[in-house]
């Protein structure tokens, strides 16, 4: 499930001579319990408006945009930049269970196994 891809960012403008977006692989854990696989990324900066989560052809696409700050700072060593990772997923997960929280700067993604592939606990009868 958690096999990372290489992101390339590919910007409108190139032509034009302007700066692609800085693009920022955000920090990740990723943590199987039970019944799903748990991602947690953090993604400071970025309010729910700027967040994608998306599942698509076998991939899990986190993309977030961080508000810039109204007023710019006079020193910055911190550079704000649009955050995109890719996981690929397997084919025993359930994509349409997928649920993302975002809590102070940090995602949480879950994304539940399938029936087929969770562990069942078989009852053992005494005679």
């Amino acid at each position: 499930m958690a096999t990372v891809m290489n992101p390339r960012t590919v910007g409108a403008g190139h032509e034009r001579g302007e700066r692609a977006p800085h693009t920022v692989s955000p920090p990740a854990d990723i943590y199987e319990t039970e019944k799903t696989y748990v991602v947690v990324a953090d993604m400071p900066g970025v309010a729910p408006a700027g967040l994608s989560v998306e599942a698509e052809r076998g991939t899990l696409i986190i993309r977030g945009r961080p508000e810039r700050p109204a007023t710019p700072p006079d020193y910055q060593e911190f550079e704000l930049g649009e955050y995109y990772r890719a996981f690929a997923l397997t084919e025993d997960l359930n994509t349409d269970g997928i649920t993302a929280v975002l809590r102070d700067g940090v995602l949480r993604v879950e994304i539940p196994k399938s029936v087929q592939t969770q562990p069942r606990k078989i009852p053992v009868k005494t005679e």
